[in-house]
């Protein structure tokens, strides 16, 4: 019954997207960096991390089962904006070579745009930057972060920089505007008082805001370095306490949308790229596993014609943000999107399928319902879990579903939709991204 709830909305939804009078909907869409959905208060935390997007579930819908496409930055960003899977798109790193986003392939502020919208980009990390062709399409594009200065804005200062430019924008054309905040992202250095805001004053070990550099965490994933239960869970405090403070600007960010007079017709997304491992499969930080710590990302939802205080219990993903958005504005999608609208229709069952490329071939996880299933390329071997009772991945099942081995093994097989750009990084900028946690 829950899943038909979506379908009552469509008349709503409709008329906003395809006139009877009415403005075209402006599109606000969130993007939290390494935000893993368990750690927020609207999926069942224990902790008051995330009081805004809370209120924004209230008043929205929130999907309880979302699936990244990738455990990492630039592939699972790039499906949210194409609407493609990990291994059509192929923006990510193979054989040893980064690549950005094939400029022939759908793209959501490209497909905006055309149909009048202005669109708008404030994001924070390299893997995002024009470097990687994620500026096309973008009225406005700000990128902190570029080959030649990898840095990062907190969330304070990217409010900022969003709230200065929509309190002076003159152009009256309907909106689409993208904020990308990556303070969940290793390091945790949230300001104060955030900073102490969970953490046990007490504690004196190694594992503060200081620490979490890709060498430091292969250590731990290697076994070479031990973390103790103090150290997780201090871990755990500061990134809960950078959760805790992206959420509080995030409300900055909605309440200038009431003062400028954007609140009433804008449909508000909250999503994230992928989540963080601390310590559930015996590694920490992510791009290294499938496991659901790193697959499990939150969808909030919030606007005109989106049911109030619902939640979607079908199994959706990142894939279908970009065709949602486009049903929900009237635009017309491209034939090649391989994900779906979820927001204005009844959701039937699919499989959803993630990748993980490594240097000796790759890992493709494929899921229906809550039944997951990993495959290993190089190895052709295959585990298979029920969510549902183990929802922690501890316990494989003792038979494998054929189905599922076909899908995973289709899905690797699956040829690129295009031919992605090959992206050139120095030593120096591998050593930045290395400091900053990345490969």
């Amino acid at each position: 019954m829950k899943k038909a709830l979506f379908s009552m909305a469509l008349p709503a939804i409709l008329a906003l997207a395809c006139g009877s009078g009415h403005e075209k909907p402006n599109v606000v869409l969130i993007l939290i960096d390494t935000l893993r959905a368990d750690h927020l208060g609207c999926y069942g935390y224990g902790r008051d991390t995330s009081p805004v997007i809370d209120s924004l579930a209230a008043v929205g819908s929130r999907f309880r089962r979302v699936q990244s496409q990738s455990p990492w930055t630039l592939p699972a960003m790039t499906t949210i904006m194409t609407g493609l899977s990990h291994c059509s798109h192929r923006a990510g790193m193979w054989d040893g070579v980064y690549y950005g986003i094939d400029p022939s392939l759908p793209y959501l502020p490209g497909l905006l745009g055309e149909d009048g919208y202005e669109t708008a980009a404030f994001f924070n990390v390299l893997f995002m930057s024009s470097d990687f062709g994620f500026h096309r399409g973008f009225d406005l594009f700000d990128c902190e972060s570029s080959i030649e200065e990898i840095t990062a804005r907190n969330a304070r200062e990217t409010v900022d920089s969003v709230v200065s430019w929509l309190e002076t924008r003159e152009d009256k054309a309907p909106l689409f505007l993208a904020v990308h905040f990556y303070d969940p992202h290793l390091t945790y250095d949230p300001e104060p008082p955030f900073d102490t805001l969970f953490t046990n004053r007490s504690y004196g070990g190694s594992f503060g805001s200081a620490w979490g550099s890709k060498d430091d965490m292969l250590l731990v994933n290697s076994g070479d370095m031990m973390l103790d239960s103090s150290d997780r869970c201090n871990l755990i405090d500061l990134y809960d306490g950078e959760i805790a403070y992206t959420d509080h600007q995030i409300g900055r960010l909605l309440r200038c949308l009431r003062r400028v007079g954007l609140a009433g017709n804008t449909l508000v997304i909250i999503t994230a790229d992928h989540g963080e491992e601390f310590l559930d499969h015996d590694g920490v930080g992510h791009g290294h596993t499938l496991y659901q710590e790193l697959l499990n990302v939150p969808l909030v939802v919030s606007g005109p014609g989106i049911p109030v205080g619902y939640e979607e219990d079908a199994l959706v993903g990142q894939i279908d943000i970009l065709p949602s958005v486009l049903v929900y504005c009237g635009v017309e999608l491209p034939p090649v999107l391989e994900g779906r609208n979820i927001i204005s229709t009844a959701i039937s069952d699919r499989v959803y399928p993630s990748s993980l490329i490594l240097s000796s071939g790759g890992r493709v996880a494929v899921r229906r319902d809550d039944t997951k299933l990993h495959w290993v390329s190089y190895t052709d071997a295959a585990f298979q879990y029920d969510l549902a009772v183990d929802p922690g991945e501890r316990l494989p099942s003792l038979s494998l579903d054929s189905a599922l081995v076909r899908e995973a093994q289709d899905y690797w097989a699956v040829p690129p939709e295009g031919e992605p750009n090959p992206v050139s990084l120095e030593e120096v900028e591998l050593k930045a991204l290395r400091n900053l946690g990345y490969f």
